[in-house]
């Protein structure tokens, strides 16, 4: 019962997932270096029978890992290059970065990587050697297909993200256009809503929200969209936002924090926030 794994890049990376599988087991690794090639064997040191499934499962599984880790970045990067001729250089290897993410999570593409770990499987239980270039150019072309569907993925999420960051832009520019009606402001949060105090700790007018609620198409507002809008009216020139731990990680922290940049100020514990603060500025 033996295996040998053949590749010719990141010999580095390699030797860290062969090592990182085959830590706590009784495997002998033997490598062979033959210049532009090497080749990885893998033996377990006591053959018995119960051990087969078990061993070949974990070899599948180191094989797999190097292929989505290792090769796909490759295969990514040239699909995108050839196919989305229409971004930038830049644009394309954030599609590049943001795709390897979506591909290398777990809880995506859960079928198709099943289907890529049974061929290989198939593989090296009639094998004892496998080449994993040509096992990828010869025995595994599903895995382009594959890899068309996360860059699609990507491309979506590519999207998304530059159309938030336009829209940042345009509330950031709203921003600084308004002269701003209050030195500091308090944002405080609530269970389920928000409160908004000036630099006395005075309750901000609540006419003041009707009041844009009235210049603004109000039909499907929400209160996330109100209290942007409120705070861009406001444009306060320092916006200390208080919040314990069930808000620090809400979208709309996100979005206050890129839109104010430089105005916002996390508190750290006060009587506003009961002392429960444990977020730092960027976090």
């Amino acid at each position: 019962m033996n295996v040998k794994v053949e590749l010719n890049k990141d010999i580095d990376k390699v030797k860290k997932i062969i090592s990182d599988y085959f830590l706590d087991k009784r495997i002998k690794i033997e490598e062979e270096d033959y210049g532009s090639r090497y080749i990885f064997s893998m033996t377990p040191t006591k053959n018995k029978s119960s051990s087969k499934k078990d061993f070949y499962t974990t070899v599948t599984e180191m094989i797999l890992e190097i292929i989505l880790n290792i090769y796909s970045k490759d295969i990514i990067t040239k699909r995108v290059s050839l196919d989305k001729t229409d971004l930038k250089a830049d644009e394309k290897e954030e599609v590049v970065e943001i795709s390897k993410e979506i591909l290398l999570d777990k809880e995506n593409f859960g079928i198709e990587k099943e289907y890529i770990t049974n061929q290989i499987k198939d593989y090296i239980m009639d094998s004892s050697l496998i080449n994993i270039d040509g096992f990828i150019r010869f025995r595994l072309k599903e895995l382009e297909y594959f890899i068309d569907v996360v860059i699609e993925k990507g491309m979506e999420e590519f999207n998304a993200e530059k159309e938030y960051k336009e829209f940042i832009k345009i509330l950031q520019y709203f921003v600084e256009v308004q002269e701003p009606k209050h030195d500091l402001v308090n944002l405080v949060f609530q269970d389920k809503s928000y409160k908004l105090l000036d630099e006395n700790d005075n309750l901000i007018d609540s006419d003041f929200f009707t009041d844009i609620i009235s210049e603004i198409d109000s039909e499907g507002i929400s209160k996330d969209d109100l209290l942007v809008s409120s705070l861009i009216v406001i444009a306060p020139k320092k916006l200390i936002v208080h919040l314990d731990e069930k808000h620090k990680d809400k979208e709309i922290v996100k979005i206050i924090t890129s839109v104010f940049q430089d105005r916002v100020y996390f508190c750290l514990g006060c009587e506003k926030c009961n002392g429960q603060i444990k977020i730092k500025k960027g976090k």
